[in-house]
C-alpha cells in the first residue's frame, strides 16, 4: 500500500505493470475475473463523476459526452457505464457480485436495464435470485430469464418490452475520413431476425466454388446486393431489367474553353483530370476505376455547368445497356463468365470488354456478364483477368480472352 493520501490507482497501475512484465503464463480465468472487477470500479467511478457534475465545469453537456471525449470511448459504452453505476446503488446483491468479479458487466447490465421505474420494486424483490442465476449462466441466457420475468411483471404478454426494444432501434451510416462508410446500428429481435435471415440467404446464394472471402466480407457483399436489388425493383418491378446506379457526366463550359485554348494536348488532359468531379451523393469522392465500373452498366445523363454552381442544361438519361441487349446477354452467357464462377445473372453486371469511354461499342460482341465481385476486380486489377470463354456469337463473333 502507498502512503496515506496516495492515489489508490497508483498501486493498481503498479500491479498491472508487474503482471504485464511477468514471464510465465497468466491464469486467464483469474485475469478475466479481475477485469470484471475493474469494470465494476469503472461503473462506480462513472456514476460518481456524473453525480458530482464536474463535467459541467469541464464544458461538457453531459457526463456521457465527457467520458466519450476524455476516454475516447463509444457513446453506448460510456452511457451503459453510467446507467449501471446509477442502478448499482439500489441493487446491492448485483453490486456485490459485480465488485468481486463473480458476474460480468453484461450480467449486471441485464439486471440493471430491467430495473425501470415501473418494475423497480418487483426486480429488487427477486434480485438475489437473479444474481444466483447470473453466477451460473451466460449473459444471453440471463437476459432471456430477465425478459420472461419482466413480461410477467408487466402483465401484457411482453408488449411493453417489445415496444421499448423497438424504440431503441437505430442505424448510423456515416462516411469516414478515409473514404469508407461505417455502419452501426441496433434492431429489435423481430427486425434483427428478418435482417439476419435475409443476409444469410443471400450469402449462401452468392457462395461460389473456391470463394476465399471471410464471413464478414460475404455479409457486407450480401447487404450491398440486397440494396442494389431493392433499387432495381423500385424502378422496374417486373424484373425484366435492373436499374443500376445513375451516373451524371458534369461538363463545365469554362473547363472546355480552357481545354480548347491549350496547345499542348497532354497538359489539357492533366488539367481536366485534376478538375474532374467524381463524387457520390452521400459517400464522397469516387475513384476513376469505380466510376468506370458503375458507368459500365448504368444510366448516364449529361449536366452542363458554367463554373461549379450554375447549371445550364440537364440531359435525359441514356441507358448504356438496353433491356433487349441485357436479355440477349443473359441468354448467351447464362452466368458470370469469370473462370470457375457460376453466379446467376441476378448477381451480375454487363461489363464492357473495351469500355465505352475508350471507344468500345455497347454491343453484344463487346459485353460479358460478370458478377459484382469479378466486375470490381476487372476494373481494379493491375493486369487483365482471363475469362476463359468466347463471348462473341453470330457473324460478327470474336473470342474474348480477357476483361479489363
Amino acid at each position: 500500500m502507498g502512503p496515506p493520501g496516495a492515489d489508490p490507482l497508483d498501486d493498481l497501475e503498479a500491479a498491472l505493470a508487474k503482471a504485464a512484465a511477468a514471464e510465465g503464463p497468466l491464469d486467464p480465468v483469474r485475469l478475466w475475473r479481475l477485469a470484471e472487477q475493474l469494470e465494476a470500479l469503472k461503473a462506480r467511478a462513472a456514476h460518481d463523476y456524473d453525480r458530482s457534475e464536474r463535467w459541467r465545469a469541464e464544458g461538457f453537456l453531459s457526463a456521457a459526452a465527457a467520458l466519450r471525449a476524455r476516454c475516447r470511448a463509444e457513446h453506448g459504452h460510456a452511457r451503459q457505464a453510467l446507467v449501471i453505476g446509477a442502478h448499482l446503488e439500489h441493487l446491492p446483491h448485483t453490486a456485490a457480485a459485480f465488485a468481486t468479479g463473480a458476474i460480468s458487466r453484461h450480467h449486471a447490465a441485464a439486471i440493471a436495464d430491467a430495473c425501470t421505474a415501473e418494475r423497480a420494486d418487483a426486480i429488487r424483490a427477486v434480485e438475489e435470485h437473479l444474481v444466483e442465476v447470473a453466477c451460473r449462466v451466460t449473459p444471453r441466457e440471463l437476459r432471456a430469464v430477465v425478459r420472461r420475468l419482466c413480461d410477467a411483471f408487466d402483465g401484457d404478454g411482453g408488449a411493453a418490452s417489445d415496444a421499448a426494444q423497438y424504440a431503441r432501434r437505430r442505424l448510423h451510416v456515416s462516411p469516414t475520413l478515409d473514404g469508407m462508410v461505417a455502419i452501426d446500428g441496433l434492431l429489435d429481435p423481430a427486425s434483427g431476425e428478418a435482417v439476419i435471415t435475409c443476409l444469410r440467404a443471400l450469402m449462401e446464394s452468392d457462395r461460389a466454388t473456391g470463394d476465399t472471402r471471410s464471413r464478414p466480407e460475404r455479409r457486407a457483399d450480401a447487404l450491398v446486393a440486397l440494396c442494389e436489388r431493392a433499387l432495381a425493383a423500385g424502378v422496374d418491378g417486373g424484373g425484366s431489367r435492373r436499374v443500376l446506379p445513375h451516373v451524371s457526366v458534369i461538363v463545365d463550359l469554362e473547363l472546355l474553353a480552357d481545354a480548347r485554348g491549350e496547345r499542348n494536348a497532354g497538359a489539357g488532359t492533366v488539367a481536366r483530370a485534376a478538375r474532374v468531379r467524381g463524387e457520390a451523393a452521400h459517400a464522397g469522392v469516387l475513384s476513376a476505376a469505380t466510376l468506370e465500373r458503375i458507368a459500365c452498366d448504368g444510366a448516364v445523363s449529361r449536366v452542363v455547368t458554367a463554373g461549379r454552381s450554375e447549371v445550364l442544361d440537364v440531359g435525359r438519361a441514356t441507358r448504356v445497356v438496353s433491356p433487349a441487349l441485357w436479355k440477349a446477354l443473359v441468354v448467351r452467357d447464362g452466368h458470370c463468365r469469370a473462370p470457375g464462377c457460376d453466379r446467376p445473372p441476378g448477381w451480375c453486371d454487363a461489363h464492357h470488354v473495351v469500355h465505352w469511354s475508350r471507344g468500345g461499342p455497347t454491343s453484344l460482341d463487346n459485353l460479358v456478364l460478370l458478377c459484382r465481385r469479378h466486375h470490381r476486380e476487372a476494373h481494379g486489377a493491375a493486369a487483365p483477368v482471363p475469362v476463359g470463354a468466347p463471348v462473341g456469337v453470330g457473324s460478327g463473333a470474336r473470342p474474348v480472352d480477357e476483361y479489363g
